[in-house]
């Protein structure tokens, strides 16, 4: 039986490179966009840096929905959230993980049926609140 040659996208090929850097085997290199990593069974998600949502209490990006087929990714979120930790690393539009960047250290919560990856803490908004005379001041 001959062997197939699977052609990766930049996209994937980027992903896969990533995961293999950070010593996460990935089941499937053109689809996979999560994995656990071997030595010391972290969960590590590749995360779409234009997915990324931050408000004032850091930083966050949806990891599965309902809608989506991949059931890898579920199992992943639902190994994080037992774990209480996982790990992530942003990807680009460029395609590229860049190099030398730290992992995120991730909290994976599921919101409804969703699942979510939070980490960082942002700066905290300032707040107002109307004084008695109804002027804006800080809080």
């Amino acid at each position: 039986m001959a062997s197939r040659i699977l052609q990766l996208c930049n996209g994937a090929a980027a992903r896969a490179r990533a995961f293999e850097r950070y010593g996460v085997m990935v089941t499937h290199p053109a689809l996979s966009r999560s994995g656990v990593r071997e030595h010391d069974g972290m969960v590590v998600f590749a995360i779409t840096a234009a997915e990324v949502r931050t408000d004032d209490w850091g930083c966050g990006s949806p990891l599965w929905h309902p809608s989506s087929r991949d059931q890898e990714a579920l199992q992943h979120c639902r190994l994080a959230v037992r774990r209480g930790m996982a790990e992530g690393f942003l990807i680009y539009a460029d395609s590229a993980a860049k190099h030398g960047e730290d992992m995120l250290s991730l909290r994976v919560v599921k919101a409804g049926a969703e699942y979510w990856a939070r980490w960082g803490e942002g700066a905290r908004a300032v707040l107002r609140r109307c004084s008695a005379t109804g002027a804006e001041v800080a809080a």
